[in-house]
Protein backbone atom coordinates (compact mmCIF):
# COMPACT_ATOMS: atom_id res chain seq x y z
CA UNK A 1 0.00 0.00 0.00
CA UNK A 2 1.32 3.93 -1.01
CA UNK A 3 1.19 6.48 2.08
CA UNK A 4 1.51 9.90 1.32
CA UNK A 5 3.36 11.84 4.13
CA UNK A 6 0.88 13.72 6.18
CA UNK A 7 3.50 16.94 5.54
CA UNK A 8 3.60 16.63 2.39
CA UNK A 9 -0.56 16.42 1.97
CA UNK A 10 -0.45 19.39 4.39
CA UNK A 11 1.79 21.30 1.63
CA UNK A 12 0.12 20.68 -0.79
CA UNK A 13 -3.32 21.91 0.24
CA UNK A 14 -1.67 24.82 1.51
CA UNK A 15 -0.16 25.62 -1.93
CA UNK A 16 -3.66 25.24 -3.50
CA UNK A 17 -5.20 27.88 -1.05
CA UNK A 18 -2.67 30.27 -2.01
CA UNK A 19 -2.42 30.15 -5.59
CA UNK A 20 -6.57 31.21 -4.86
CA UNK A 21 -5.02 34.47 -3.55
CA UNK A 22 -1.94 34.95 -6.20
CA UNK A 23 -2.06 37.77 -8.39
CA UNK A 24 -2.32 35.69 -11.36
CA UNK A 25 -5.43 33.84 -10.12
CA UNK A 26 -7.53 37.30 -8.70
CA UNK A 27 -6.66 39.63 -11.73
CA UNK A 28 -7.19 37.13 -14.59
CA UNK A 29 -9.86 38.43 -17.11
CA UNK A 30 -12.11 35.22 -15.98
CA UNK A 31 -12.33 36.31 -12.27
CA UNK A 32 -12.63 39.86 -13.00
CA UNK A 33 -15.75 38.90 -15.31
CA UNK A 34 -17.11 36.58 -12.11
CA UNK A 35 -16.45 39.21 -9.62
CA UNK A 36 -18.26 42.12 -11.60
CA UNK A 37 -21.06 39.56 -12.02
CA UNK A 38 -21.32 38.77 -8.64
CA UNK A 39 -20.71 42.41 -6.89
CA UNK A 40 -23.23 44.02 -9.06
CA UNK A 41 -26.15 41.50 -7.94
CA UNK A 42 -25.10 41.59 -4.15
CA UNK A 43 -28.55 42.00 -2.01
CA UNK A 44 -28.92 45.83 -1.15
CA UNK A 45 -28.43 47.27 2.43
CA UNK A 46 -30.18 49.49 3.80
CA UNK A 47 -29.52 50.56 7.15
CA UNK A 48 -32.62 53.39 7.38
CA UNK A 49 -35.95 52.80 5.38
CA UNK A 50 -35.65 56.46 3.98
CA UNK A 51 -33.52 57.10 1.61
CA UNK A 52 -30.66 60.28 2.46
CA UNK A 53 -30.69 63.16 0.27
CA UNK A 54 -26.99 63.52 -0.14
CA UNK A 55 -24.91 60.51 -2.40
CA UNK A 56 -21.11 59.53 -1.96
CA UNK A 57 -18.88 57.22 -3.48
CA UNK A 58 -15.83 54.77 -1.94
CA UNK A 59 -13.70 52.84 -3.86
CA UNK A 60 -12.61 49.54 -2.83
CA UNK A 61 -9.12 49.74 -4.13
CA UNK A 62 -7.40 46.16 -4.98
CA UNK A 63 -3.29 46.63 -5.46
CA UNK A 64 -0.51 44.38 -5.62
CA UNK A 65 2.25 44.93 -2.11
CA UNK A 66 4.90 42.98 -1.57
CA UNK A 67 3.38 40.25 -4.39
CA UNK A 68 0.60 39.85 -2.43
CA UNK A 69 -2.55 40.99 -3.44
CA UNK A 70 -4.43 43.37 -1.35
CA UNK A 71 -6.60 45.95 -0.05
CA UNK A 72 -5.90 49.02 0.38
CA UNK A 73 -7.23 51.23 3.57
CA UNK A 74 -7.04 55.06 4.66
CA UNK A 75 -6.82 55.89 8.63
CA UNK A 76 -9.47 59.75 8.27
CA UNK A 77 -7.14 62.66 9.86
CA UNK A 78 -8.05 63.01 13.57
CA UNK A 79 -9.49 66.89 12.54
CA UNK A 80 -12.16 65.75 10.54
CA UNK A 81 -15.67 66.80 11.36
CA UNK A 82 -17.13 63.03 10.96
CA UNK A 83 -15.57 59.79 11.21
CA UNK A 84 -12.68 61.17 12.27
CA UNK A 85 -9.79 58.53 13.12
CA UNK A 86 -11.38 55.70 11.75
CA UNK A 87 -10.87 53.42 9.22
CA UNK A 88 -12.24 53.70 5.61
CA UNK A 89 -11.88 53.42 1.64
CA UNK A 90 -10.85 56.42 -0.58
CA UNK A 91 -14.08 58.26 -1.26
CA UNK A 92 -16.18 61.18 -0.63
CA UNK A 93 -19.32 63.25 -1.19
CA UNK A 94 -20.54 63.07 -5.09
CA UNK A 95 -19.32 66.78 -6.84
CA UNK A 96 -21.62 68.60 -9.24
CA UNK A 97 -18.41 68.23 -11.68
CA UNK A 98 -18.50 64.46 -11.56
CA UNK A 99 -20.64 62.57 -14.28
CA UNK A 100 -21.47 59.43 -12.23
CA UNK A 101 -20.33 58.04 -8.76
CA UNK A 102 -18.04 55.93 -10.09
CA UNK A 103 -16.20 59.25 -11.28
CA UNK A 104 -16.58 60.36 -7.62
CA UNK A 105 -14.58 57.38 -6.19
CA UNK A 106 -11.77 57.92 -9.17
CA UNK A 107 -11.48 61.68 -7.97
CA UNK A 108 -11.58 61.45 -4.71
CA UNK A 109 -8.97 58.38 -4.82
CA UNK A 110 -6.66 60.89 -6.67
CA UNK A 111 -7.26 63.69 -4.41
CA UNK A 112 -6.54 61.55 -1.12
CA UNK A 113 -3.94 59.65 -2.44
CA UNK A 114 -1.90 61.22 -4.94
CA UNK A 115 -2.83 58.24 -7.47
CA UNK A 116 -2.97 58.79 -10.98
CA UNK A 117 -6.16 58.20 -12.63
CA UNK A 118 -4.77 56.43 -15.65
CA UNK A 119 -3.56 53.87 -12.59
CA UNK A 120 -7.05 53.22 -11.21
CA UNK A 121 -8.91 50.63 -13.34
CA UNK A 122 -12.93 50.20 -12.22
CA UNK A 123 -14.69 46.71 -12.24
CA UNK A 124 -17.91 47.84 -11.55
CA UNK A 125 -20.04 48.80 -8.68
CA UNK A 126 -22.69 47.67 -6.30
CA UNK A 127 -25.95 49.68 -4.66
CA UNK A 128 -26.06 51.66 -3.06
CA UNK A 129 -25.90 51.52 0.78
CA UNK A 130 -28.43 53.31 2.48
CA UNK A 131 -26.68 54.91 5.58
CA UNK A 132 -28.56 56.20 8.81
CA UNK A 133 -26.81 59.09 8.28
CA UNK A 134 -27.20 61.98 5.71
CA UNK A 135 -25.75 60.28 2.97
CA UNK A 136 -26.26 57.06 0.49
CA UNK A 137 -22.90 55.17 -0.40
CA UNK A 138 -21.79 53.58 -3.52
CA UNK A 139 -19.26 51.04 -3.51
CA UNK A 140 -16.69 50.86 -6.32
CA UNK A 141 -14.79 48.16 -7.11
CA UNK A 142 -11.73 48.00 -8.71
CA UNK A 143 -7.65 47.75 -8.71
CA UNK A 144 -5.10 49.89 -8.46
CA UNK A 145 -2.37 48.79 -11.46
CA UNK A 146 0.76 49.82 -10.90
CA UNK A 147 2.22 48.56 -7.57
CA UNK A 148 2.72 50.83 -4.49
CA UNK A 149 4.51 51.04 -1.32
CA UNK A 150 1.74 52.77 0.62
CA UNK A 151 4.23 54.68 2.65
CA UNK A 152 5.54 55.97 -0.33
CA UNK A 153 1.94 57.47 -1.51
CA UNK A 154 1.47 61.44 -1.67
CA UNK A 155 -1.50 61.72 1.03
CA UNK A 156 -3.43 64.61 1.23
CA UNK A 157 -3.06 65.14 5.23
CA UNK A 158 -6.10 67.61 5.20
CA UNK A 159 -8.42 64.42 4.88
CA UNK A 160 -5.91 61.15 5.44
CA UNK A 161 -4.10 60.30 8.50
CA UNK A 162 -2.40 57.36 7.40
CA UNK A 163 -2.32 54.65 4.59
CA UNK A 164 -2.31 51.13 4.89
CA UNK A 165 -2.70 47.57 2.87
CA UNK A 166 -3.62 44.27 4.18
CA UNK A 167 -3.48 40.95 2.27
CA UNK A 168 -6.56 39.67 0.64
CA UNK A 169 -5.17 35.88 2.17
CA UNK A 170 -5.11 37.23 5.75
CA UNK A 171 -8.67 39.00 5.68
CA UNK A 172 -10.18 35.72 4.90
CA UNK A 173 -8.44 34.55 7.87
CA UNK A 174 -10.79 32.63 10.08
CA UNK A 175 -9.59 33.21 13.44
CA UNK A 176 -9.41 37.16 12.24
CA UNK A 177 -12.71 37.59 11.84
CA UNK A 178 -15.47 38.15 14.31
CA UNK A 179 -18.68 40.58 14.21
CA UNK A 180 -20.07 43.65 16.25
CA UNK A 181 -24.03 43.13 17.08
CA UNK A 182 -26.00 46.61 17.06
CA UNK A 183 -29.43 47.05 17.99
CA UNK A 184 -32.08 46.87 15.31
CA UNK A 185 -31.53 43.22 14.10
CA UNK A 186 -28.41 43.32 11.86
CA UNK A 187 -24.62 42.64 12.62
CA UNK A 188 -21.39 44.09 10.76
CA UNK A 189 -18.29 41.79 10.45
CA UNK A 190 -15.05 42.76 12.28
CA UNK A 191 -11.19 42.17 10.44
CA UNK A 192 -8.54 41.56 12.78
CA UNK A 193 -5.68 40.55 10.10
CA UNK A 194 -4.32 44.06 9.74
CA UNK A 195 -2.63 47.21 11.37
CA UNK A 196 -6.01 48.51 12.11
CA UNK A 197 -9.33 47.03 13.30
CA UNK A 198 -11.63 47.36 10.61
CA UNK A 199 -15.89 47.64 11.42
CA UNK A 200 -18.79 49.35 10.28
CA UNK A 201 -19.61 50.24 6.94
CA UNK A 202 -15.88 49.42 5.78
CA UNK A 203 -15.76 46.03 7.25
CA UNK A 204 -19.56 45.44 5.21
CA UNK A 205 -17.94 46.61 1.87
CA UNK A 206 -14.98 44.71 2.77
CA UNK A 207 -17.33 41.29 3.01
CA UNK A 208 -19.13 42.09 0.17
CA UNK A 209 -15.85 42.89 -2.16
CA UNK A 210 -14.20 39.01 -0.49
CA UNK A 211 -17.54 37.00 -1.17
CA UNK A 212 -17.77 38.24 -5.10
CA UNK A 213 -13.67 38.09 -5.22
CA UNK A 214 -13.44 34.81 -4.24
CA UNK A 215 -14.59 31.35 -4.15
CA UNK A 216 -16.41 29.93 -1.04
CA UNK A 217 -13.07 27.96 0.15
CA UNK A 218 -10.99 30.96 0.03
CA UNK A 219 -13.76 33.23 2.16
CA UNK A 220 -16.36 31.67 3.72
CA UNK A 221 -17.66 33.65 6.15
CA UNK A 222 -21.15 35.03 6.98
CA UNK A 223 -22.62 37.50 9.25
CA UNK A 224 -24.30 36.34 12.00
CA UNK A 225 -26.94 37.85 14.08
CA UNK A 226 -27.73 36.37 17.78
CA UNK A 227 -31.02 37.04 18.38
CA UNK A 228 -31.27 38.75 22.14
CA UNK A 229 -32.71 36.77 24.98
CA UNK A 230 -35.57 38.41 26.30
CA UNK A 231 -36.43 38.61 29.84
CA UNK A 232 -39.30 37.69 31.53
CA UNK A 233 -41.29 40.24 33.30
CA UNK A 234 -43.34 37.78 35.25
CA UNK A 235 -40.49 35.95 36.86
CA UNK A 236 -40.76 36.05 40.76
CA UNK A 237 -37.09 37.63 42.45
CA UNK A 238 -36.08 35.45 45.29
Amino acid sequence: MFFIPRVTIQKSVGRRCSSLYSAENIFSDENIKRTIAKFTTLKPIRLHTQQPPKKAAVLIPLCEVNNKVSLLYTLRAAHLKSHRGQVSFPGGMQDVTDKSLEQTAIRETKEELGIDTSDIEIWGSGHLIVTKGETSVLPVIGRIKRKIIPDKLNINRSEVEEVFTVPVEDLCDPSKIGHTQFKGSYSVPVFLGGKKRIWGLTALMTNMCLSSLLPQKAYSHRITYITPIKSNNNCKTY
